[in-house]
C-alpha cells in the first residue's frame, strides 16, 4: 500500500503538468525534490503543483511551484526550489498547505456575478472605479476551503488597494481588506483617482535623451547636516534661501523626448497621474528640470531621480535583475497623490506606487521613496510573493533606504542621526520616524512590538550591522537575492537564512558568512550551523614561461569552503611547485571539517608559451606550409623525440613519439588556423598554418 501511494503521489506532481508557465531543464530535478520529501512536507495525493516562476540569478536558478487543486491555484502557496550547481538543491523554501480539502472546482456564479458583489461591498457606486481585476481561486485562510473569486479593486472614494474573496458557489464575501503597503501606519481617510495609466491604448515611440535637475539627496537636513529646526522645518512646503541651498545639482542618465516635450521617463520608471489631487506629468519644454521645493515639480523630479538611481543601481552596477512585471517593466509613481494624506503607498495589483503631501511632502524624503520602492522589488523578485510576516516587508523598506542614505557618508556614526529612516519626513512634529539601531531581538511580544512597523526595526538594524562589516553593495546584492528565494509567509530568521544562503551561493568569502551568521544570531534568528560546503570551481589553465616550465599554483582561494566558525581545512591535489609537461591535468580539492568532507575536482590546462621568440632546432624542417592534410618534419631528432601540435588556445590536438628523422602527420582533421609544434625534449617549437 505504501509503494502504491507514492506511485499516485509522483503521478499527481509528474504527470499532470503538460502547460507551464515557464520552461526550466532544472523542473525534473525539482519536481523530483519535491516527490523524494513528499511525507516530510505531507503532500496530498490530490494536490499538484504548477511551474509559474523560473528565475536566474546571481545566486542559481529559481524555480517557484504554485501549489494547484486540479487547474486552479491555492492563493499564496507554493514551493520554492533553488539551484546552484548543476542539478543540486541549495535551498527551498515553501508554505505549502496540506489542509486545502478536495472540493469541487466548478464555480455555480461567473466571475460578474462575484464583481458585483465586491463591488457592493465596497459600495464602488459612491466613486469610480479606476482599476479592477478578478481570478479564480482556492481559498484557505479561513476555513473550510472554499472556490472563491479573488478580487482586487481600486477606487475614487476608497483609500487603498482593496482585496475581495468572493465565494464562487454562493456570491458570499470571505474577506474584504486594503493590500496597500504604507511607510508608516495608514491614518488617510480618502484616496481619489482619475484615471488608470497602466492601460494604454497604443505605445509612444520614445527617444531619450538626457537632462538636468535640483533635487534633495537624500533631504536637506543630511545634506546641511542640521537638525530639524529654524530654517529647516517643513513650514506648509514653503521655502528659503537654506532649504534652496540644501538642493544638489543631478544629471538624469534619460528623459522621454517626444514631439518635443520633456518628460520624466526612463527605460526603468515613468511618472504617472493616477491618484488625486491630480497635477499632471510636470512635462517642461527644455530638458532642465531643476525645481524650489515649493514647486510640486519638484516633488515630481526628486521622486523621479531616486527610482531611476536606485533601478540603475540593481539592474547595472549589482547585475542583479529586478522590474516590475506590468507596463513593459517600466516602475510608475505619483509624487503626488493619496488625497494630500500624511503616508505613501506601494499598490500590489498595478505595481505603483504614490506620495501624499501631508505634512513634509513624502517624495522630499529619498528614504521615503526608496522605502516604498522597498516594497516592489520586495514583490517583484518574488513574482508577487512578498511577505509581511513579522515585519520582514516593512525592514526590507528600512534596510533599503537606509543603504542608500548612509553610503553618503553625511552623519557620523556617533551621531543619532546616522541611524535615521526618514531624517526628514520623520523625527519631528509630524511623526517618530524609526531608527537602525533597534534595541529589541527577535521575536517581540506585546502589541507595540508586534506591530509590523516596528517589528521590521530589527530587520533593518541587524542588514545594517552586517553592512557596515562587509559593505553596501555584497549586503545589497546578497540582500536582493536572498529575497528572491523567500515565500509569502517567509518570516525573519528565514530570511535570514535565505539571505546567508544566497550569499554562500555567490561564493562569498567565509568570513562574510561567518559574519551574517554572527550578526543573525545576536538579532535572536537562532540559525542553523553552516554545513560544509565549496564552491564548483571553473576549469583553469595557466601558460607555460619563457622557459617553457610550468609551476602549478594554489587555487585554495577559488576553492573556499564554507564552514561554521570557517573552521575547515583544506587539501590540494597535486600540491603546488608540481613540475609539469603541457596538457589537461585533473586537480582535486578536499575541504574537511571533522567527519565531513567535501570534494571538487576541476580541469587545469597547462598551455605552452606561444608568445616567446622559438628555440630554433638545427636542421628542421616543416612542409608544406600551410598545409591541408598533411605535413613532413624533417631534421635531427632526439632519440623517441615527443612531439605536440597546439591550437592558438594552448589546447593538445595531437601528439605522438618520433621513431625516425622524417615524420609524417595528418592534420586533415583540424579547422583552419594558426598551429605550433613543440618538441618536449629540446623544448623548441615552430609554427604552421593549416588552410
Amino acid at each position: 500500500m505504501k509503494l502504491r501511494l507514492q506511485f499516485v503521489l509522483f503521478i499527481a506532481i509528474i504527470g499532470t503538468f503538460s502547460i507551464k508557465a515557464q520552461v526550466s531543464d532544472r523542473e525534473p530535478a525539482a519536481r523530483k525534490w519535491i516527490f523524494d520529501h513528499s511525507k516530510e512536507l505531507n503532500i496530498q495525493t490530490f494536490h499538484n503543483f504548477k511551474l509559474t516562476f523560473v528565475r536566474k540569478g546571481l545566486a542559481g536558478e529559481t524555480l517557484r511551484f504554485q501549489q494547484m487543486l486540479n487547474d486552479v491555484p491555492v492563493y499564496d502557496n507554493e514551493i520554492v526550489i533553488n539551484f546552484v550547481n548543476g542539478n543540486e538543491v541549495a535551498f527551498s523554501s515553501n508554505n505549502y498547505d496540506d489542509s486545502v480539502a478536495n472540493i469541487s472546482t466548478i464555480p455555480a456564479i461567473s466571475f460578474k456575478k462575484a464583481i458585483a458583489a465586491s463591488n457592493e461591498q465596497l459600495n464602488t457606486k459612491s466613486g469610480k472605479i479606476i482599476n479592477q481585476k478578478s481570478k479564480l481561486v482556492i481559498y484557505n485562510a479561513i476555513k473550510p476551503t472554499r472556490l472563491a473569486y479573488r478580487i482586487t479593486t481600486q477606487i475614487d472614494n476608497n483609500p487603498g488597494d482593496w482585496e475581495v474573496f468572493v465565494d464562487a458557489q454562493n456570491a458570499e464575501i470571505i474577506s474584504a481588506k486594503d493590500i496597500s503597503i504604507s511607510h508608516h501606519k495608514k491614518d488617510f481617510n480618502k484616496l481619489t483617482s482619475k484615471k488608470n495609466t497602466l492601460r494604454k491604448k497604443a505605445a509612444m515611440p520614445v527617444s531619450y535623451v538626457q537632462g538636468t535637475a535640483m533635487v534633495f539627496d537624500p533631504d536637506p537636513l543630511s545634506k546641511a547636516h542640521v537638525a530639524y529646526a529654524g530654517n529647516y522645518v517643513d513650514n506648509g512646503d514653503l521655502t528659503n534661501a537654506e532649504l534652496d541651498a540644501a538642493r544638489t545639482a543631478v544629471v538624469l542618465p534619460q528623459i522621454d523626448f517626444t514631439s518635443s516635450v520633456y518628460r520624466l521617463k526612463s527605460q526603468y520608471v515613468d511618472i504617472a497621474d493616477f491618484e488625486t489631487p491630480n497635477k499632471g506629468l510636470f512635462t517642461q519644454a527644455t530638458p532642465d528640470f531643476s525645481f524650489t521645493r515649493d514647486n510640486d515639480g519638484f516633488e515630481a523630479v526628486n521622486a523621479f531621480y531616486h527610482l531611476d538611481k536606485s533601478m540603475r543601481y540593481i539592474n547595472s552596477t549589482l547585475g542583479v535583475t529586478c522590474a516590475p512585471s506590468l507596463n513593459g517593466g517600466i516602475f510608475q509613481f505619483d509624487p503626488s497623490g493619496l488625497n494630500n494624506a500624511d503616508n505613501s503607498h506601494y499598490l500590489p495589483s498595478t505595481e505603483q506606487i504614490s506620495f501624499g503631501e501631508g505634512c513634509v511632502d513624502d517624495a522630499e524624503d529619498a528614504d521615503v521613496i526608496l522605502h516604498e520602492f522597498g516594497h516592489g522589488i520586495h514583490d517583484w523578485i518574488t513574482n508577487g510573493h512578498a511577505s509581511s510576516a513579522t515585519g520582514l516587508g516593512e525592514g526590507n523598506g528600512d534596510y533599503w533606504a537606509v543603504s542608500y542614505s548612509r553610503s553618503l557618508n553625511q552623519w557620523l556614526s556617533s551621531e543619532a542621526a546616522y541611524n535615521w529612516v526618514f531624517s526628514w519626513d520623520g523625527h519631528n512634529d509630524c511623526w517618530s520616524g524609526r531608527v537602525t539601531n533597534y534595541t529589541r531581538t527577535y521575536p517581540q511580544s506585546g502589541s507595540t512590538y508586534t506591530e509590523i512597523h516596528t517589528y521590521g526595526q530589527i530587520w533593518a538594524t541587524v542588514l545594517m550591522k552586517i553592512y557596515d562589516v562587509i559593505g553596501r553593495e555584497k549586503t545589497d546584492k546578497a540582500f536582493l537575492e536572498g529575497l528572491a528565494l523567500t515565500g509569502s509567509s517567509t518570516t525573519q530568521p528565514q530570511a535570514a537564512t535565505a539571505v546567508r544562503q544566497a550569499a554562500i551561493n555567490m561564493n562569498y568569502p567565509c568570513a562574510d558568512v561567518q559574519t551574517m551568521t554572527t550578526k543573525f544570531n545576536a538579532a535572536g534568528y537562532n540559525l542553523a550551523a553552516v554545513p560544509l560546503s565549496m564552491a564548483v570551481i571553473a576549469n583553469q589553465s595557466v601558460t607555460a614561461d619563457s622557459n617553457n616550465t610550468y609551476t602549478l599554483p594554489s587555487y585554495a582561494t577559488l576553492a573556499n569552503p564554507i564552514s561554521a566558525n570557517c573552521a575547515a581545512t583544506l587539501t590540494q591535489s597535486p600540491i603546488t611547485g608540481t613540475i609539469l609537461n603541457p596538457g589537461v591535468y585533473t586537480i582535486t580539492m578536499i575541504a574537511t571539517l571533522g567527519t565531513a568532507t567535501v570534494t571538487r575536482t576541476f580541469q587545469l590546462t597547462v598551455s605552452p608559451n606561444l608568445a616567446v621568440a622559438q628555440n630554433v632546432k638545427e636542421n628542421v624542417v616543416i612542409y608544406p606550409n600551410p598545409a591541408k592534410n598533411q605535413i613532413t618534419i624533417k631534421g635531427e631528432f632526439d632519440s623517441n623525440e615527443n612531439i605536440t601540435i597546439y591550437n592558438l588556445l594552448g589546447q593538445k590536438v595531437i601528439e605522438r613519439n618520433s621513431i625516425s628523422n622524417e615524420e609524417k602527420v595528418d592534420v586533415s582533421k583540424l579547422e583552419a588556423g594558426v598551429y605550433t609544434i613543440y618538441f618536449t625534449a629540446s623544448k623548441a617549437s615552430f609554427k604552421f598554418i593549416k588552410e
